[in-house]
């Protein structure tokens, strides 16, 4: 059977539609490899596509490089004979230790056909497949290919977090993040979307209320340590000359705050915090 019969195949066999979505680990190891039936078209698109995954999700990708590295010289030889069976394809998966394939097939049927076939290694089922066609010299930009990549992995998989994990010095203090309250201190980690942009306040009758806006990167823990201090009793120190004088590169908030980002080792990094003035109730 020739190439341009089997990637014929193929084509029409993805047109069937893509098999039942599922919400697999976020963070599990995927193989992106190519499989090329004679065609020059769509130059490393498979590498555009593990970049993309890397960048946009969670998971452990193993990109074509890495995988001959792993798999050893007939990495590509072997993708040839499997000529887009899944369940061949999944036993290279198993051999690259990876939960699933990603196998972008480029090949030229009149017009350029791109396919992605997402593969289960264990069983050999394809979780998820798309066939695009295109004109011949198509250049689709990185938003087009991810957009297929989304069309064929879960959506869960585009979804990232972070954690906040709040400390106060007092205990029963209301708790609101960006307007909606998540109870009261002491608070477990909060997991919230990542990245973004979330504003703290932390309030308690008899105390000056606390405000801060951090950024949440994906997959990372922010520590935020307040401190509020009880209404009245003098001048709060934060309306002191000195304090602001230097405000203008001390920022704080209405009570004393320490943030620090934690990424899985014990290496930290501040966490910008915006001044009171700037932001808006």
């Amino acid at each position: 059977m020739t190439a341009r019969v089997v990637t014929a195949a193929i084509f029409l066999a993805l047109l069937a539609g893509p098999a039942a979505a599922q919400s697999p680990n976020p963070k599990r190891r995927v193989a992106v490899l190519e499989f090329r039936a004679g065609s020059a078209e769509l130059p490393n698109v498979h590498q555009q596509m593990a970049d993309i995954l890397r960048k946009a999700t969670s998971l452990n990708v193993i990109d074509v490089t890495a995988a001959r590295r792993i798999y050893g010289d007939n990495l590509d030889r072997d993708i040839v004979r499997c000529a887009g069976n899944a369940r061949c394809v999944a036993k290279m998966g198993v051999k690259l230790k990876a939960s699933e394939v990603l196998l972008v097939g480029v090949s030229e049927f009149g017009d350029v056909i791109l396919t992605l076939q997402r593969i289960r290694t264990r069983g050999g089922k394809v979780e998820g497949r798309i066939a695009e066609a295109m004109a011949p010299g198509a250049n689709p930009d990185a938003k087009a290919v991810r957009a297929y990549l989304e069309r064929v992995m879960p959506e869960s998989d585009f979804l990232r977090y972070g954690t906040i994990r709040l400390q106060a010095n007092v205990i029963g203090a209301k708790v609101d993040i960006d307007g909606h309250a998540r109870g009261l201190t002491p608070l477990d980690p909060i997991r919230l979307p990542a990245p973004a942009t979330y504003l703290i306040r932390v309030t308690k009758p008899g105390y000056v209320p606390f405000r801060i806006r951090v950024h949440v990167p994906p997959d990372a823990g922010v520590d935020v340590q307040t401190t509020l201090t009880p209404r009245g009793g003098g001048q709060a120190w934060y309306k002191k000359w000195w304090v602001a004088a230097i405000a203008g590169t001390v920022v704080v908030g209405a009570a004393t705050a320490t943030v620090m980002v934690t990424r899985g080792a014990p290496t930290t990094s501040p966490v910008t915090i915006v001044w009171p003035s700037a932001l808006r109730f």
